[in-house]
């Protein structure tokens, strides 16, 4: 069968019209799961930090108060920090990282770190802008001292 000679190059049309498209979706994909994993490593450098913070019975002040002997190894607030440096060091030189009492027995810790990652659908699509921080910030009580003791009874 003999093809009419209108439809040559039909085919390089239709490519040219799907594939905009189609490259719209996959930079959205990268680009959101790029974030997803940013966002899914700081929230687990904040939870860490705030497991470390709350354990009873490991420290004996925070922040310096209100022993005036405080050393580092027995700072609550020192001690947190350095726990989610650690962790945030695997992918981020820069982090900033906050560690307060919310209440008399509460502890929050929160991590903000830049977005490293290329912005990949802003770059196509205008008025598209990507977040250029990432922050998580959890709140905790702390453990009980006398919740492991021994019952006797």
């Amino acid at each position: 069968m003999k093809r009419a000679g209108n439809e040559r190059g039909a085919t390089v049309v239709e490519f040219a019209v799907i594939v905009i498209p189609l490259f719209l979706i996959v930079f959205a994909i990268l680009e959101f799961s790029f974030i997803f994993y940013q966002r899914h490593f700081v929230e687990n450098a904040a939870r860490e930090g705030m497991r470390v913070g709350i354990r009873a019975n490991n420290f004996s002040c925070f922040d310096g108060a209100p022993a005036p002997g405080c050393t580092p190894g027995v700072d609550r607030k020192t001690a947190v920090e350095q726990r989610v440096s650690e962790y945030l060091s695997a992918l981020y030189d820069d982090s900033v990282i906050e560690v307060e009492h919310v209440e008399e027995k509460s502890l929050r810790v929160t991590a903000t770190v830049d977005n490293f990652f290329p912005q990949l659908l802003s770059g196509l699509v205008p008025g598209f802008t990507n977040q250029s921080t990432l922050s998580y910030s959890i709140t905790g009580e702390y453990e009980d001292p006398n919740e492991y003791d021994d019952e006797e009874g």
